[in-house]
């Protein structure tokens, strides 16, 4: 709602600050309060928001549940739009407008779990329309990313970031939607951002592309902070392509990535989270799931809504996407589309006996 260009991306933020006050636009008092919704509403609110004049932050009141076991009010409750509609009318926020890749790439990974998570269709919306938003308009003549857009203007080159958030977005909502179309663009992205960044005489990926402006000093982000850094980022995008596909090429870059973030982990593993995520799909034992059939199977939906943190690397075939899914991950071609769905487990690279009906899969 704040922060969803017209067109389908994300901008970057909202001021933390209005009247040069930080957090006074989030922040009620009682007195406020009672104004907006009279006495006895205004009590209820105080109540089961944590609004008192002592004040819960700084002396003034961020409204919370935490701790509370009574029903809050619907979201709904035209009182609480009677309270939105004084808080916006109180105090301005400006808004960043520029759209950042690499950001936008992480929204779409947590739009496309959430839709599925949680059932809601239109989060999964809006992250197909931000990645429609960044195919449209942030990719250049030579099929190159840009790393921002900002008043109908997209400009400089994308940084590693960006290809290694939007490749990983893009693996992301082929699990959840199984549109080919979007592995489709993960293998180019993939072989783009290899080509690009990767350092091929002492490994990992430099920050910038090998035909930028030179550097004094080319970086190589290794730590995770608030967001993964790029090598860890391209870690687990070049893990998930290998096991999606098959394809030798992706598990020898992934193998080749895992073991030059493993000589950065050994000295700080706390500071490399989101590497040790992507070293654990092949430290680990794995399973595929390959489902063949006319149309896609309820039961996978369901199965994904309630193992959000599944750990399976699922391909569905159809007579709609079989010539695409060849195309993409060739072993595919030796499972046969029947009138009936069919489901086949593999384990660690061997794949049971196929079985018509989900609940016999035993995952």
């Amino acid at each position: 709602r704040e922060l969803t260009a017209p067109s389908g991306g994300f901008y970057c933020g909202q001021d933390a600050d209005s009247d040069g006050i930080e957090g006074k636009f989030y922040t009620f008092m009682p007195d406020e309060i009672f104004h907006v919704l009279g006495k006895e509403d205004g009590a209820e609110f105080c109540r089961l928001y944590n609004i008192s004049p002592a004040g819960n932050f700084e002396g003034k009141n961020i409204p919370n549940r935490i701790g509370q076991n009574s029903t809050g009010w619907k979201t709904d409750d035209p009182r609480l739009l009677k309270l939105y509609q004084y808080r916006k009318r109180r105090a301005f926020l400006h808004a960043d407008h520029k759209i950042l890749l690499s950001w936008n790439a992480w929204t779409i990974i947590a739009l496309t779990r959430a839709g599925i998570i949680l059932n809601e269709n239109r989060y999964l919306s809006a992250a197909r329309k931000a990645q429609e938003f960044i195919q449209a308009n942030m990719i250049d003549l030579e099929n190159r990313l840009y790393l921002r857009f900002c008043d109908g203007e997209a400009a400089y080159a994308g940084l590693l970031d960006d290809y290694a958030a939007y490749t990983l977005a893009l693996t992301e909502l082929y699990r959840f939607t199984f549109d080919t179309k979007y592995l489709h663009q993960v293998l180019f992205r993939a072989k783009q951002m290899t080509e690009l960044f990767e350092d091929s005489e002492h490994g990992g990926y430099y920050l910038t592309p090998h035909d930028a402006e030179a550097l004094f000093l080319r970086p190589k982000e290794l730590y995770d902070s608030a967001i993964p850094s790029g090598n860890s980022t391209a870690a687990m995008a070049l893990e998930r392509l290998a096991s999606l596909t098959g394809d030798p090429q992706f598990r020898s870059a992934a193998d080749r990535q895992h073991n030059f973030m493993a000589n950065h982990i050994k000295k700080h593993p706390a500071g490399h989270c989101f590497a040790l995520l992507a070293m654990a799909h092949v430290l680990y034992p794995h399973k595929e799931l390959i489902c063949t059939g006319n149309n896609l199977p309820c039961e996978l939906i369901s199965y994904l809504k309630s193992h959000p943190a599944h750990d399976l690397n699922i391909l569905f075939k159809s007579c709609q996407n079989a010539e695409a899914l060849s195309e993409i991950a060739p072993f595919i071609n030796s499972y046969p589309i029947t009138p009936n769905v069919l489901w086949y487990l593999c384990e660690n690279g061997t794949c049971r006996t196929p079985v018509s009906k989900f609940k016999m899969l035993e995952l």
